[in-house]
Parts: C-alpha cells; sequence; structure tokens
C-alpha cells in the first residue's frame, strides 16, 4: 500500500460512511462484502502473484474498496449503541430519574440540557430559569418521548450522534447537588459561563447575542426580527461555530503580530490564541473540531507544505469520523469547517496570485483570500440547507463575512478584558459595535428589498452530491500535481 496514495483510501472510508448515512444497508451483508473483498485478496496473492505487485492499480482499488465497506462498517457498528441505552425502552411512559447535566443550550423560550442517567443519556427541555450547569446532579420526573422530526431537521438523528435517543419536555426538576464528573471541564465551562456574561455586559442586544454566536456558536439570543434578516440574506451561517471562523480570526491574529514579531512567532500566537478561544468555549466537541481545522488552515496557508496540509485534514476527519462518524452527515459545524479547510488547501494558493493587487496591511489580502477561498466550497453547502434567500446573498456574504474575523477578535479582547473591568471590554468592544451594527444593516437592507427574495427547500441531494464530486475531483487533481511535482 503506497503511502502517497492513503489520502484517497482515508476518502474512500469518508465516502462510505457517507453512503451508508443514506443507504440503511444491513450490517451482516457490508460484512459479507468485506470479507469476500479480503478472502479475494489473498486468494489473487496465492494463485496471482503479480496481480497485486506495488504499482498495479488492482491493489489500489482494493484499498479503496475495503476501506469504503469499512466506512459502512464503522456507521452500521455506531448505530447499535442504542441497544447500550434503556431509556428508549420507556417512551411514552411517565417515569423518575437522577442525572448530571453534561451540557446545556439556552434557547429564547426554553432550556435544553443533556443529562446522563443510569438509564442512557438524555435531552430535557426546560424553562429558562433556573439555569443548569455542567455538573449539577437533577431528580426529575415526567414522560419519555422519542425525538421528532421537524421539517428537514432530523432532530433524532442529530441527538443520536450524541448516543442520545429519547427526550423529556418540561418534566418537574429538583436541583439536588453539585458534582462535576471533571473538575476541569467544570471550570472551564464556569469561564465560558462568566465570558458569556462579559459578553452580555459590554455589548448590547441584539449586538451581544451576534457576537456570542459568532464566537460560541450560540445565537439562542437573538431575537426573530434579527434572525430572519440573517436568515433571507443568506448570512444566518455566521452562528454555526466552524473551523472557517476561526481560521480567519487566527489569520488576522497572524497578520497583526507580524507587524512586530518575525513570521514563526505570529504564527505560534494565533495558534495559541486559537487553543485559548476554545478553552473559553468549554473544549466542547465542535470547538474542538473546529480549532483542529483552523490550525490545518493556518498550516495550510503559511507553512507551504500543502502535502502536510492535505495529510493533516484527511487524518484529522478520519480519526474523528472514526470515533463518531454520525458527525459527517449530522454536524453542520463538522461540515463547514472541512469544507472551509479544504477550500483554503486547494484555492487559496490560486488567488493568492490574482490578488496580489489587494494591500497586505492589517491582513486585509489574506483575510480576503481566506474567505473567498472558503466560499467556495460551503456555498453549495448552505444553498443545500434550503430556506427563503435573496438574490443579493452573494452580495451579502462578501459585506457581512467579510468583517466576521475583526468582530470576533474585537468582542473576544473585549470579552477579556471585561475580567479586568467593564469599562475597558466596553472600550475594546465599542470597534465590534460598529461592525456588528453595519452587519445588522445589510442584513436588514437586503432581506427588505423587494423582489430579490427566492423560496426554496434546498438543493436536491443528487445535484449537492454532482457538485461537491466535481470540487473533489478538482481538488484531487491539485494533489496529485503537487505529488508530481514534489
Amino acid at each position: 500500500m503506497a503511502i502517497k496514495y492513503i489520502p484517497f483510501y482515508l476518502v474512500a472510508f469518508l465516502g462510505g460512511v457517507m453512503c451508508r448515512s443514506f443507504f440503511d444497508t444491513p450490517l451482516y451483508i457490508v460484512l459479507a462484502l468485506f470479507g469476500a473483498t479480503i478472502s479475494f485478496y489473498i486468494f489473487s496473492i496465492i494463485f496471482h502473484n503479480d496481480l497485486f505487485n506495488k504499482t498495479n492499480k488492482s491493489q489500489i482499488l482494493f484499498f479503496v474498496s475495503l476501506f469504503f465497506l469499512f466506512g459502512l462498517i464503522r456507521l452500521s457498528i455506531f448505530e447499535k449503541n442504542i441497544v447500550v441505552d434503556k431509556l428508549h425502552n420507556f417512551y411514552n411512559q411517565s417515569i423518575s430519574l437522577r442525572g448530571t447535566v453534561l451540557s446545556e443550550e439556552l434557547k429564547p423560550n426554553s432550556q435544553r440540557i443533556m443529562v446522563s442517567t443510569d438509564l442512557g443519556k438524555t435531552l430535557v427541555v426546560t424553562n429558562v430559569y433556573p439555569r443548569y450547569q455542567y455538573g449539577d446532579i437533577i431528580s426529575f420526573s415526567g414522560i419519555v418521548k422519542e425525538p421528532e422530526q421537524y421539517g428537514d431537521y432530523d432532530t433524532k438523528k442529530i441527538l443520536s450522534r450524541d448516543n442520545i435517543y429519547s427526550e423529556i419536555i418540561f418534566p418537574e426538576i429538583t436541583q439536588i447537588k453539585q458534582s462535576p464528573p471533571s473538575k476541569i471541564l467544570y471550570y472551564l465551562f464556569a469561564i465560558r459561563i462568566a465570558f458569556e456574561r462579559n459578553i452580555q455586559l459590554i455589548l448590547p442586544e441584539p449586538h451581544a447575542s451576534l457576537a456570542s454566536g459568532m464566537l460560541l456558536g450560540d445565537g439562542s439570543g437573538l431575537d426573530k426580527e434579527t434572525t430572519e434578516s440573517f436568515r433571507k440574506s443568506g448570512t444566518i451561517h455566521i452562528l454555526v461555530l466552524s473551523g472557517y471562523n476561526i481560521t480567519i480570526v487566527g489569520i488576522f491574529i497572524m497578520a497583526i503580530l507580524s507587524f512586530v514579531f518575525p513570521q514563526s512567532i505570529a504564527w505560534v500566537g494565533s495558534v495559541l490564541a486559537i487553543l485559548l478561544f476554545t478553552a473559553m468555549t468549554g473544549t466542547q466537541a465542535p470547538a474542538v473540531r473546529s480549532a483542529i481545522m483552523a490550525i490545518i488552515g493556518l498550516v495550510a496557508l503559511k507553512s507551504g507544505r500543502k502535502n502536510f496540509a492535505w495529510s493533516s485534514l484527511l487524518w484529522a476527519a478520519f480519526l474523528m469520523i472514526m470515533w463518531n462518524p454520525m458527525t459527517l452527515r449530522w454536524d453542520r459545524g463538522f461540515q463547514l469547517s472541512f469544507l472551509a479547510t479544504l477550500g483554503l488547501i486547494v484555492v487559496s494558493p490560486v488567488l493568492n496570485k490574482k490578488l496580489s493587487f489587494l494591500p497586505s496591511a492589517f491582513g486585509i489580502r489574506e483575510s480576503g483570500i481566506a474567505t473567498l477561498s472558503a466560499q467556495l466550497f460551503v456555498l453549495p453547502l448552505l444553498l443545500s440547507w434550503g430556506s427563503e434567500v435573496s438574490i443579493l446573498s452573494p452580495l451579502a456574504n462578501i459585506l457581512i463575512v467579510g468583517i466576521v474575523p475583526l468582530v470576533m477578535f474585537f468582542s473576544f479582547v473585549g470579552g477579556i478584558f471585561a475580567f479586568v473591568g467593564v469599562f475597558a471590554g466596553k472600550l475594546t468592544a465599542s470597534v465590534s459595535y460598529i461592525l456588528i451594527s453595519f452587519q445588522i444593516y445589510i442584513a436588514n437592507t437586503i432581506s427588505a428589498i423587494p423582489m430579490t427574495s427566492i423560496t426554496f427547500s434546498g438543493l436536491p441531494n443528487i445535484l449537492l452530491i454532482f457538485i461537491y464530486m466535481l470540487l473533489f475531483y478538482w481538488s484531487a487533481k491539485h494533489y496529485i500535481s503537487e505529488q508530481k511535482n514534489a
């Protein structure tokens, strides 16, 4: 198995997982195909030794097939985790439970908490107050429900990603005590909560919710009118925590530091800033995945070792999906992170030559190149989610997304300074206030222009697959060209 072909095998694994997510193939059939493939390989080596020599395309095809089937198997096995869960046996029954809060998410009219019990994990939807946090031990009673699908939003699959197969809506809850499973996570979550409060102290609404959305992926406090404006303008994706947003901020920080320090120190500084940012979000899985993708993106842009960036991206995706294969299709943050990082690796070198006329001061050129490179690869995915979108959405993305790194940078620094003093935080975040006001103005203006909005249910899956096959084909050609020139 030649090392240079390993990226193609990793892609085959990802393809197998994705294919299995659409087609419910019985595990025994996949295992039979897997065993038949290996048996054929062994038989061919014994009786036709020249069939699978080191340079033979047959060997490449064999390993591609093997990794593809392995992807099918991995997702099939993960879906068997429901056997361990006991709560799904109590659907539509009233039950009393005791468990530990693992995470919480605030919505405009409710609070969603993930609770671990002796019978398995469950999603509890309750009132906004009192607020629960990581480590709270609670006693609650209510009716166990099977998660419902809302339109195209497959709640059941999304929750099963975290091994959750049930939900309990507005149960009676009694908080017993605090006993976090991990002291480190407890303090990290406490820092995140304090940081969110700082954002609310230094920025008014809806600016605070928009800043929290861009920084932490939590825009739940945003009012419906503003949310609808960003949705119609096609820029609601800025509120999804992804490696794309973090990469842009890392580039901006690196550009600023490069004015004072050598490039190598500036690069290290930007990576440390990303790690600090990840810690501030409570080191939740989406933030960790996004940080990994962001660092790979920085490697792609600055190291000049494109093959290393290619391999790092695919290995990172392989290990993440190997750990939790549901992530590939049912985690929008991962999808945005992966595609944006791939765009940075493939497209940025081309745009770097085409956009050499842009000023390099304050990271304008690098941020612009990174934004356009990532947008090329994420745009089909964003369109596939569907909604009412303005035909001026591309313009909105250029104007709104283009200043996201500045908003994130000054909001993050302002939130940090607020630990020292609220005035210092407000002074720094005043830049964010102006920039966010501009974003809101653009979103409101473009979404309000008559005769420019179109409503669609999203790109058909077959068209989306075709588009990304073309993009991946171009990426593969780029990788092969780099290999030949290496």
